[in-house]
């Protein structure tokens, strides 16, 4: 699908797309910004692109100012970007207004109410539309053809109030035609030392994009969204690590100290409006893992992956254990707590968890005292066996 130039010329949408250096509030900021407008219709008036630069915002503001400026503001998953965009126009001086936004994956709610996953790209293909290039440009154009297929009506489906409507609430919002005060100094986010600062945890191996945007199948509007754009950070990596020797507790949401990524995830989900978090993040866990099991994939690597993943939501790390404890045979040696204690039947052969335990270590295998011992582990010890018989 191609936008078609509009007959007017009188713009009613901006559709944005961002690119940000993470979702920290504070100390993250908006790059890149793409910025394409429609009219009532969906019809193409402008599009502008360009790379935000803090120290010298001040032409840069003015212009967002005008191509923004009693404009419906739509973006796909993007309530956290528009609010990052907005401390960045503060920051500048500008009193920025209400914004009148809406969002196409709410209104994918609507229009394509049987996809699992809504990013912008599975929303793209169900509606028939180019999905997005990995750019801030092709975001906004992917999220402007999605927007026009809505308007337009998808499967029968009348255009929804929630896109109509907000094209008469941006009118109610003008900005003002100049900043109102002097920009604040900012020194670059990516350089200045945090607050309290912390390490970024790496990109799962062994969770893929695709893999983790199934935590938030099933879920609905704001929880979708918001576990939408955690599926996305954890894959890009850039959610914080846990203080080291911190290990989130059996019995609590959040053990014994409060991680550095709850903490953030918090205020993410504030301006995402999602009610209860903790919830919200065992049910995405819950779900990676019953997927992990129903496509076999809970061996080391990938629970290591889990129990980490665990540990920055603030889940306990028996959302992990006890599903795949439940899901492994009756033969296969149970995970032994740090006593050595076991309460499954040993494997088979006469050989204990101690043994097989003591083996791997011996033949550099590394399985900490909470994990149950991997298959693979298992299969090697019973050849090396064979093999001495």
């Amino acid at each position: 699908m191609t936008l078609a130039r509009s007959d007017t010329g009188t713009p009613a949408y901006a559709v944005l797309g961002m690119a940000t250096s993470g979702i920290d509030l504070d100390r993250d900021t908006v790059r890149d910004l793409a910025v394409v407008r429609l009219d009532e219709q969906g019809g193409l008036v402008d599009e502008w692109a360009t790379t935000l630069d803090e120290g010298t915002f001040a032409d840069q503001g003015a212009q967002v100012r005008e191509l923004l400026s009693q404009m419906a503001v739509v973006t796909h998953n993007g309530r956290l970007g528009v609010e990052m965009l907005r401390r960045v126009l503060t920051r500048a001086g500008w009193d920025v207004p209400t914004i009148a936004q809406a969002t196409t994956l709410e209104a994918s709610f609507t229009y394509l109410p049987r996809l699992l996953r809504r990013r912008l790209a599975d929303c793209c293909t169900a509606a028939g539309v180019t999905g997005p290039d990995g750019q801030a440009s092709g975001e906004a154009r992917a999220t402007a053809e999605l927007l026009v297929r809505f308007l337009g009506g998808v499967a029968g489906v009348p255009p929804a109030h929630e896109l109509t409507g907000v094209t008469l609430r941006a009118w109610v919002y003008p900005w003002p035609a100049h900043p109102t005060r002097a920009a604040a100094p900012r020194p670059r986010p990516w350089v200045r030392p945090a607050p309290r600062p912390y390490g970024l945890a790496p990109a799962p191996r062994h969770l893929n994009a695709r893999q983790l945007a199934d935590g938030a199948a099933g879920t609905l509007g704001h929880e979708h969204a918001y576990l939408t754009l955690l599926a996305e950070e954890v894959a890009r990596g850039r959610l914080p690590e846990p203080e080291p020797g911190a290990r989130t507790g059996q019995s609590g949401l959040t053990g014994f100290t409060d991680p550095p990524a709850l903490r953030l995830l918090e205020e993410v989900a504030t301006v995402l409006r999602v009610d209860d978090l903790a919830a919200a993040h065992r049910d995405f866990v819950n779900t990676l893992i019953a997927q992990a099991i129903e496509e076999d994939r809970y061996a080391q690597e990938e629970r290591q992956e889990l129990f980490r993943l665990a540990s920055l939501l603030g889940v306990p790390w028996s959302v992990v254990l006890e599903p795949i404890v439940e899901a492994t045979p009756l033969d296969f040696p149970k995970v032994v707590d740090n006593t050595g204690s076991s309460r499954r039947p040993a494997a088979g052969g006469g050989a204990g968890p101690k043994a097989i335990r003591a083996w791997a270590a011996a033949n550099g295998y590394v399985i900490a005292p909470e994990e149950k011992i991997p298959w693979n582990v298992v299969r090697a010890f019973e050849e090396a066996q064979e093999q001495q018989n």
